[in-house]
């Protein structure tokens, strides 16, 4: 089965006149795929399929090396066997990506995730999918339970442009009836956000898929507000929380340890950060960002490790912590 899987790949692999593909080209394009070969099986191979007559691939004459071609007059083969990069692709859109997918889409691509597990069974490539892992920088919390029924509706909404209303209960907020005018999602962690107007307004807010209680596809078109889009929502910083409705940029100075100073240096806070020696292990740091309560989250999970210096109005809210902290666990 190995041999005729790879059989299926190399064919694949040779162009259609006027373009052409080496042997040992073929030979690295296998290994890369994960097969163990020498350029002698690929040899072999080549010469039994165009000898067969079921295959008529060609190959130049007194070449070194010898290049391998589809006839350009010959409607190319389609195999109907899925090759193994193409199901280990699949295969890793199944366990990373399917939940982006619209529904009616998932359902279409059932099958070709089940003939990409076949495929994957007898490809070397098999092992790969045990190599690569996502995880989130925080606490791995249990993700939401979100309504069978409201999740499906809400895909299709944003498939088809439509509005569609629903029972949404915020997370401080009794149940309200809305028609949504939905404008994309946003995948957070464990999270699912919807980005969207209420009705006729054009504030857009962001709605915790998991607090639907209840959507129902509607006839309204959407009504995308004026400049919106959906990479330009989130780099504007809304997805970190501003602290006020409209962003702003501090200048923040943080005195930090030498552990922080490496972790910085790797992963800036800004393009325009700076850090220069205090004292033995002290670093000030200083650099513009958005005032957010992102900001603030990420200050306190590296506790004494980094002190705010300015803005002062941030180091005075820091030191009121601090003072409730140091009166709760006294």
């Amino acid at each position: 089965m190995d041999s005729l899987l790879r059989c299926f790949d190399m064919l694949r692999l040779i162009p259609k006149a006027p373009l052409a593909i080496s042997t040992p080209e073929i030979l690295a394009k296998l290994q890369g795929s994960g097969y163990n070969i020498d350029l002698r099986t690929v040899q072999r191979d080549l010469s039994k399929l165009s000898s067969s007559h079921l295959f008529p691939i060609s190959s130049t004459e007194n070449t070194k090396p010898i290049y391998w071609f589809w006839p350009a007059g010959f409607n190319r083969l389609q195999l109907p066997m899925m090759s193994s990069d193409e199901a280990l692709t699949l295969k890793l859109v199944e366990m990373f990506l399917e939940p982006l997918l619209p529904h009616a889409i998932k359902s279409h691509m059932s099958e070709y995730f089940q003939l990409a597990d076949s495929t994957l069974k007898v490809s070397p490539l098999a092992c790969w999918i045990d190599k690569v892992r996502i995880i989130s920088n925080g606490l791995n919390l249990l993700p939401p339970e979100i309504n069978p029924v409201v999740l499906p509706v809400i895909y299709e909404a944003l498939l088809k442009n439509c509005r569609f209303d629903a029972i949404y209960q915020g997370q401080n907020s009794t149940a309200k009836i809305y028609e949504m005018n939905p404008l994309g999602l946003v995948f957070r962690n464990n999270l699912i956000y919807l980005v969207a107007t209420v009705g006729d307004y054009l504030i857009v807010k962001q709605f915790a898929l998991h607090r639907f209680q209840y959507a129902k596809l509607g006839s309204n078109k959407v009504t995308i507000p004026s400049d919106f889009t959906l990479d330009g929502y989130i780099a504007e910083g809304e997805f970190d929380y501003p602290v006020t409705d409209s962003p702003q940029e501090v200048a923040l100075q943080l005195e930090i340890t030498g552990f922080m100073r490496k972790h910085l240096i790797e992963t800036p806070l800004s393009q325009n950060q700076r850090i220069t020696e205090l004292d033995d292990d002290l670093y000030l740091l200083e650099a513009s960002i958005q005032d957010t309560y992102q900001l603030r989250w990420w200050i306190r999970s590296f506790s004494t490790n980094i002190e705010v210096m300015e803005p002062v109005e941030l180091r005075a809210e820091f030191a009121r912590e601090a003072r409730a902290l140091n009166k709760m666990y006294r």
